[in-house]
Formats: C-alpha cells, sequence, structure tokens
C-alpha cells in the first residue's frame, strides 16, 4: 500500500471536515483526528439566567486560551459540538483587532437554553495551517460615496452605514448580503429592500455626542470630526467597522480622543458599538447615540431594563422602528434635540462602553408585525434582556 504525502493528507482531511459539514449522517462517521489535530481542550458556556438566547454572539479572548493552551494556533483549529461519538462542526471566525497578523479575538454564533451549561470541543495543532470557506452572512466595506467618510457593515439580516458620522440603516426584503451591491438608488424599493432611514440633519441611528458640561457636541455633520473608517473583519460570522474619530476640543483647552468600533453578527439584526472615550484628566466622561424623531412615533423608555425605542413614520420607507440598548448601570438620561433626541451613557475615560442599536422596516423580514409599536416595544425589551444577560466562558484541559 502507497504512503500519501503531508499534502495529500491534509487534503483528505479537509474532504473530511467538509462531510462533517454536510449534515448529521455525515458527522456520526467522523472523527476530527482525521485531519490531523494534535491536541485539544474544553470550552464551557453558561447562561445562569432564566432566558433562552438564541444565535447569541460568543466572543473569546485569543489570550485566555493561551493561558491554558500556551502552543494554541489560531491558524489550525477547529471547534466541535461533541456527543455520543458524533461531531458537528461550529463555524468560527478569527480577527486580527490590530493590524500585527496575530489574531485577538475568536467568534461564533451559539443559541443558550436558559440555565445552561454547552460544553464544545476545540482541536487544534500548534503548526501549520489551513482555512474554510463557509457561507458568509457578515459583510463589511468603506468608501462607496465618493466626498463621503462612509462604511456598512451588515448581518444576513440587517445592514448599516456610517456617512460623515451618521448612520442609517438598510430594511432587507430577504435574508442575504447586500452592501456588495451598492452603490444603487438606495432610498428607492430595490429587490432587496431599501435605506429605510435618511439621517437628514440628525444623529440618525446611533450617531455618537459628547458632552462637555451641559453642552451637547454632535460627532457627526460639517461641525463633527473626519472619521478615519477600517474594516478590520469582513466575515462570515462578524462583521467589524472602527471609526477614529480623532480629538475633540473640550472647554478649557482639555481634549478627548473618541474611538467606536461597530459589529453586525450572523443571524442577528442589531449593530453593536463599542466606544472608548480617553481624556488626559481621567474623569467620567458623558456620551452616547443619537435617534432621529419619527413622524406619529410611539416611544417607550425603560430605564432599569436597559432600552429606549420609538416607532413611527418617515418619508419613502413608511413605518419604521429604532431602538438603543444599554446597560442601566450606564444610562444619565435622554436629551431631547430638534431633529433627534440622545441616550446619554456615563462611563470613565478610558473604558470601553458596549450599547447596540436596532432598526426596523414595516416591509423587511424583521417587521414586528401588527400592532407594530407594541410589538416593536415588547421585542426590544425581549432583546435587551438577552443583550445584557452575563454568559460565561470557560476553557478546561481536556
Amino acid at each position: 500500500m502507497s504512503q500519501r504525502t503531508p499534502v495529500a493528507r491534509r487534503l483528505a482531511g479537509l474532504a473530511a471536515l467538509t462531510f462533517i459539514m454536510a449534515g448529521p449522517a455525515a458527522a456520526q462517521a467522523q472523527d476530527p483526528k482525521v485531519l490531523g489535530f494534535k491536541k485539544q481542550f474544553v470550552i464551557e458556556i453558561t447562561n445562569p439566567g432564566p432566558v433562552a438566547l438564541d444565535n447569541h454572539p460568543i466572543i473569546i479572548d485569543v489570550a485566555g486560551v493561551r493561558g491554558l493552551a500556551s502552543d494554541f494556533n489560531t491558524y489550525n483549529y477547529a471547534l466541535f459540538d461533541e456527543a455520543g461519538g458524533d461531531y458537528r462542526l461550529v463555524v468560527t471566525q478569527t480577527d486580527d483587532l490590530d493590524g500585527d497578523r496575530y489574531h485577538d479575538e475568536i467568534v461564533f454564533i451559539r443559541s443558550l437554553a436558559p440555565l445552561s451549561t454547552t460544553r464544545l470541543v476545540c482541536y487544534y495543532s500548534p503548526t501549520r495551517s489551513f482555512q474554510l470557506m463557509p457561507t458568509a452572512k457578515a459583510g463589511a466595506r468603506t468608501g462607496w460615496e465618493p466626498g463621503s467618510s462612509t462604511a456598512g457593515w451588515e448581518s444576513n439580516l440587517a445592514a448599516y452605514k456610517f456617512v460623515n458620522g451618521r448612520i442609517e440603516f438598510y430594511g432587507k426584503s430577504y435574508d442575504g448580503l447586500i452592501l456588495r451591491k451598492l452603490p444603487a438608488e438606495e432610498r428607492r424599493l430595490q429587490e432587496w429592500g431599501l435605506n429605510a432611514l435618511d439621517a437628514g440633519e440628525s444623529a440618525g441611528l446611533g450617531g455618537l455626542s459628547l458632552w462637555d458640561g451641559d453642552t451637547r457636541l454632535p460627532l457627526y455633520g460639517p461641525s463633527g470630526p473626519e472619521a478615519k473608517l477600517t474594516v478590520l473583519s469582513s466575515g462570515p460570522v462578524r462583521a467589524l467597522v472602527k471609526a477614529d474619530l480623532g480629538s475633540v476640543g473640550l472647554a478649557g483647552g482639555a481634549a478627548a480622543a473618541v474611538t467606536a468600533r461597530f459589529s453586525a453578527f450572523a443571524d442577528n439584526a442589531w449593530s453593536r458599538h463599542d466606544v472608548l472615550v480617553e481624556t488626559k484628566t481621567g474623569g467620567p466622561v458623558l456620551f452616547g447615540p443619537g435617534l432621529k424623531k419619527l413622524a406619529a412615533e410611539t416611544r417607550t423608555l425603560k430605564e432599569a431594563k436597559g432600552f429606549f425605542a420609538t416607532w413611527g413614520k418617515t418619508p419613502g420607507a413608511g413605518e419604521i422602528g429604532l431602538a438603543a440598548v444599554f446597560s442601566p448601570a450606564d444610562f444619565a438620561g435622554l436629551e431631547e434635540g430638534g431633529v433627534d433626541r440622545a441616550v446619554k451613557l456615563k462611563g470613565p475615560s478610558s473604558r470601553t462602553v458596549t450599547f447596540w442599536v436596532v432598526g426596523s422596516w414595516e416591509r423587511g423580514i424583521t417587521s414586528p408585525g401588527v400592532p407594530s409599536a407594541q410589538n416593536w416595544a415588547l421585542g426590544i425589551e425581549n432583546l435587551a434582556s438577552r443583550l445584557l444577560s452575563p454568559v460565561k466562558v470557560e476553557f478546561k484541559a481536556r
């Protein structure tokens, strides 16, 4: 019998993994070790709360993994749901967040039952590499509008656009990615949907403001800083865009440096925003997302449950919903403006604060149904309970 070369063995392993991805029957017939993996460890994910977390994003710190497995290789690993001899591949994504060619985070989506612990097994080899090409459910791009600082990020269910600091969202008619189809007459109905929110002079859905004492400083429009936009990840599980808003002048010659990361995750319709405000004084800072005021709107604020939601009408799209979800501990008030209102959040300088925004279009795949305003508020309340649920991730030897 002839011996196969390392390349042939590797190709055979990849074929086996493709077989594992094909379905449950295939999964029962294969063992991940045929891929040549030498080592393994366990990832335990605990949902301690009473709420089911459907399609919940799990973000793993690679440095934390190496605290257990110092030789873990992010270029040669695979994660499996393993039970009773069955091996089901979990599609993951590795992201380099600082451009040093070393991966910082691993991302995947997992549904977690209430009061449960999920056990996954990670197989890896300290050397070599391979790459899978799963179906993309997230994407990002920049710069398709000449003369504007523009970036987009999307999941298969929703898409968002940063344009000169303002944020708009696209209502989708079907499950799929649409940013690659732009530019188009996006404010007119297309086969994929349309741009459901024209921000106009407002913050749109999540455009940032910073407070200097009692004065609100919009970080968008002509008076806002010009953002440096970078796509950090374009899928297949997470789309991630970084906006460096530079230095913002404050009273008394002080300044604040503002950086934001916008992300969308497969099978989820919301946009996650991680915002870092740094000042030399190091004192507390106030900032937050603005939401455009809608015609004939119904608004709901439940600060103890961590959300603000509004449903109303907008020209061109009809009825839409806008919402922001935040930690109740960070909430510092709601400030009314002429064309929008801002959710004020507080935090110490140099601490990243996370919040989420989400938009819905009455004719889109994420429409709340009828009665729209009531269902929208109830849906956002449920979303807030899921996004704010404390999930615990642990790494264990096997």
